[in-house]
């Protein structure tokens, strides 16, 4: 049941990834630019996996390192993909083999940069002490026995 939980809710995440990077913003100009402490990629990868852990400057500069080589090594969600399941989805004539397809496109890209940040995430958590890892444990099954219950209330 865990495993269910956090798979959907990484699923949720990643569909909103896609859809923030598809949205029109005046700040597009921004989004090559590198990454900060304050940016919003960097709080994505170390959000909540890292959230309590109290650590040294060292560990958080290298944190920020490894942040910053993921922000240039992943590729984003092209635009364009998006852009043809929003014309497949609104054709008068809906074609279930053209959506399944830019379906599967779309998410193979979406796996991949999964890959990538679990990697980024399997490099910061390398940095931690072991009573830095166990609080790790400790809040994220703190988080999924939250993630659980909010389900059974549904």
């Amino acid at each position: 049941m865990r495993h269910l939980c956090a798979l959907a809710i990484s699923s949720l995440f990643i569909v909103s990834t896609g859809y923030a990077q598809s949205v029109e913003t005046e700040h597009k100009d921004q989004i090559n630019q590198p990454c900060t402490t304050n940016d919003s990629l960097t709080q994505r990868i170390q959000s909540h996996m890292f959230d309590g852990i109290e650590l040294s400057e060292s560990q958080r500069q290298r944190m920020r390192d490894l942040t910053d080589q993921f922000r240039f090594r992943h590729s984003t969600t092209d635009i364009g993909d998006l852009k043809a399941m929003q014309k497949l989805t609104l054709s008068p004539d809906f074609d279930e083999t053209a959506v399944r397809n830019q379906a599967q496109k779309i998410a193979d890209e979406q796996v991949k940069l999964q890959v990538e940040m679990a990697h980024v995430r399997n490099q910061i958590y390398g940095l931690l002490t072991s009573s830095q890892k166990n609080q790790v444990q400790q809040n994220y099954e703190y988080r999924i026995d939250n993630l659980c219950d909010i389900k059974e209330l549904q």
